[in-house]
Parts: C-alpha cells; sequence; structure tokens
C-alpha cells in the first residue's frame, strides 16, 4: 500500500533563473504531477523556492530526487517527510505563490531552523499549516 504524505523543502534560485523558467517549471509541473497524483505549492521570491508536495510517498521519494537534479535550484534541504491522511491541496497539482524576497527569506531562515532541531512528524505538520497560514492560504 502505497500511503499519502507531504514533502517539504526549500532550495536557492540558480542565477539566471525568471520568469520564463518559472512558467516551463509550472506548466511541466502540473502536467506530470497530475498524471502522478501529486499535488502541492510552490513558493518563491528573492532568489528562494519553498515547496510542499502531497501525494503517494514513493511517487513523492522520486520526483523529489529528481527535483534535487534540477540545474534550476540548488543547496535543497529537505525540511521534513510526513505521513498525512488527507491533503490540503486536493484542487492544486501546483499551486504558485510569489514573496517579496524579505519575506521568503524570513520563511527558509524559519523553516531551516526548526530542520535544525530535527522536528518531529507532528510538530512538523503544525510548522507546515503555519506556514501556510502565513501566506494567506
Amino acid at each position: 500500500m502505497n500511503h499519502l504524505s507531504r514533502i517539504l523543502y526549500a532550495s536557492r534560485s540558480s542565477v539566471g533563473v525568471g520568469e520564463a523558467e518559472l512558467n516551463d517549471i509550472l506548466e511541466v509541473s502540473r502536467k506530470k504531477n497530475k498524471l502522478l497524483q501529486i499535488t502541492g505549492i510552490l513558493c518563491t521570491g528573492g532568489g528562494h523556492f519553498i515547496q510542499i508536495l502531497e501525494g503517494p510517498q514513493d511517487e513523492l521519494i522520486r520526483l523529489y530526487c529528481r527535483i534535487l537534479d534540477d540545474r534550476r535550484h540548488y543547496d535543497s534541504v529537505l525540511i521534513g517527510v510526513a505521513p498525512i491522511q488527507q491533503r490540503i491541496f486536493k484542487d492544486w497539482s501546483m499551486g504558485y505563490i510569489e514573496n517579496p524576497p524579505h519575506i521568503m527569506e524570513a520563511h527558509r531562515n524559519q523553516l531551516l531552523e526548526i530542520w535544525r532541531g530535527r522536528t518531529e512528524a507532528h510538530q512538523l505538520f503544525t510548522l507546515m499549516r503555519e506556514f501556510l497560514d502565513q501566506l494567506g492560504r
């Protein structure tokens, strides 16, 4: 049985990644994620990516491995993986939010600080929910 899970990671965008590359990421992700039954959101701003993905755990792990090979970003940190009972993004193959640089920097720093503390699964879920609430979701 392939259980539903959620992953949260943060990375930095590579030099030269602009609107065209972001549009390509979103277009391809929306098509492929739908086929893989993966949903989520990509947040960008100030050279940062923060992404939450949900779906069958095996597919999420494979997808994250492919994401790590994508040269459009670097310094990726997997903040956490948590089992879930239901999706937050059930209607989004890939949502997108652009934030001001200072907001993204603050979110990244907060996530990395908690990651350094090795957050437990239930705390990670709470963190994800708080992050989404701060984004106005």
